[in-house]
């Protein structure tokens, strides 16, 4: 009906078809492009019958006063106070070795893993984030079957070697001297007092406090990590509502040792699988995943910035969307692993990546402003659909979204444009999550630059009763 419809009713000023919603004057302007006395303008202008219209990007369509339209004296409708869409966030946390680094200047500061869990803790138990839904998942996982620990290599099965021994020269794991060509074999040792810290020469001592270094007896299998993205799709604190899922949250970081690689490729499928999968039974919440990596992929195919690049891109483009943010725990000149991981964040549909800098001096307030600003670009422009009071059956051929510039007398009605492909990179407009012809709608979604508008502030409101305003034809 909706398309039938608004092809043919560029002669409307105002129709109202769901009384008592909507209160239509018999004898308005019937031209959407007529008389100065009339009530419809271009779509760059926005003036109305009543006076000159705003000038805000084009999105003014007509009515009365500035920049309105689809609303005014001719058909008031219901309006309602935009509401935001809830948000859902997964969290997909590397606890590769390398978190266990120590961050500031020369790493005189707390551990990387001690400063991020700190800056979660935070964001969790602030006022903003109270009714938003979190999960929780990590990278590497294990490969079911093999020990965290291991005394010798047959214990550690597919997982192993197990990591005892390394070449004098290359410093790769060996178990014999035919692994270490033109090298030698030798026992690996780890500090006394600090036994996630390797060492060499077995017999000195480890810088600090960390005691002597001796020989490791009871070591990690080298290659335990999982590439299986099943694995990763399955949480370890599923999605849930803060303040209740809290405790949980930081019960399960407080239980986590960083070790092992980097998959960040099956790491991300699996949270990607999850969230799309949440997203498509709560329909009403906006879902993304926020991936935090110290660094660039170690191990799992594929390791390369457009093959990872692609599995965020798919679930950009998928139906529920699920978009991708991503904070990089990397140094700022660390030119290679900025470009892999924005070139994430870009296909995911976030733009670019936020980089946190580990030699900073306070990396935790960083990383909780990090997840600050994902937390509110994720929540912009995507809004609840308000049902008329009474109950009654909304009519989704006649809802408008309009926008109330700061200092604004009058409200600008946005263009409605079916959906985001038919977004105008400079005009913008909005569209339903889903088409009202397929099936029922939960959001209203606005376009990027429209969204950029709402983003000087301003009030955004829906009315709920009077014919939608569309875009006119190109």
């Amino acid at each position: 009906m909706l398309r039938a419809m608004r092809l043919s009713a560029w002669g409307w000023a105002c129709v109202c078809l769901l009384a008592p919603f909507a209160a239509c004057s018999g004898d308005e302007a019937s031209s959407a492009g007529g008389s100065e006395s009339s009530s419809g303008s271009g779509a760059n202008s926005g003036s109305g019958a009543n006076g000159q219209g705003g000038d805000a990007g084009g999105f003014g369509f007509g009515g009365s006063g500035q920049g309105g339209a689809g609303g005014g004296d001719s058909c008031a409708g219901e309006v309602t106070a935009a509401e935001l869409a809830p948000l859902d966030m997964y969290i997909m946390l590397d606890a590769s070795g390398s978190m266990t680094d120590k961050t500031g200047t020369m790493g005189q500061g707390v551990v990387k893993w001690d400063a991020i869990t700190s800056a979660l803790s935070s964001f969790f138990s602030s006022a903003g984030s109270q009714g938003m839904g979190v999960g929780l998942q990590y990278f590497p996982l294990t490969i079911p079957g093999v020990p965290e620990t291991c005394t010798n290599d047959s214990q550690c099965g597919v997982g192993a070697p197990c990591l005892l021994k390394i070449c004098d020269q290359s410093g790769n794991p060996c178990s014999n001297g035919q692994d270490c060509p033109g090298e030698q074999c030798i026992n690996l040792g780890q500090c006394a007092n600090n036994q996630t810290t390797f060492c060499l020469p077995i017999g000195a001592f480890c810088p600090g406090m960390q005691g002597e270094c001796v020989q490791v007896t009871n070591s990690i299998c080298l290659n335990s990590e999982s590439c299986d993205a099943a694995q990763y799709a399955t949480p370890d604190v599923p999605i849930a509502t803060l303040p209740g899922v809290q405790t949980a949250l930081e019960t399960s970081f407080n239980a986590m040792t960083p070790e092992g690689g980097t998959p960040t490729a099956a790491a991300l499928q699996g949270a990607l699988d999850y969230a799309q999968g949440w997203a498509s039974s709560n329909p009403d919440r906006k879902t993304i995943v926020v991936l935090a990596t110290d660094g660039e992929p170690t191990v799992c195919d594929p390791l390369d910035a457009s093959g990872i690049s692609a599995i965020a891109a798919a679930a950009a483009a998928a139906d529920p969307t699920v978009l991708t943010f991503v904070v990089g725990i990397i140094q700022n000149n660390d030119a290679t692993a900025t470009t892999l991981l924005d070139q994430v964040a870009q296909a995911g549909g976030s733009q670019q990546a936020i980089i946190v800098d580990p030699q900073n001096q306070n990396v935790s307030q960083e990383f909780l402003q990090a997840l600050q600003a994902i937390q509110g670009s994720a929540l912009a422009c995507e809004y609840l659909i308000p049902q008329p009071a009474g109950g009654e059956q909304i009519n989704y051929d006649q809802v408008n979204v309009e926008h109330t510039p700061p200092g604004a007398s009058a409200p600008d009605t946005i263009f409605y444009v079916g959906d985001e492909a038919s977004c105008d990179p400079m005009t913008g407009g909005w569209y339903y999550d889903v088409d009202p012809d397929v099936a029922e709608p939960t959001k209203i979604l606005i376009c990027p630059a429209t969204c950029d508008a709402f983003g000087v502030g301003g009030e955004v409101e829906i009315r709920v009763g009077c014919a939608t305003v569309v875009a006119p034809p190109s």
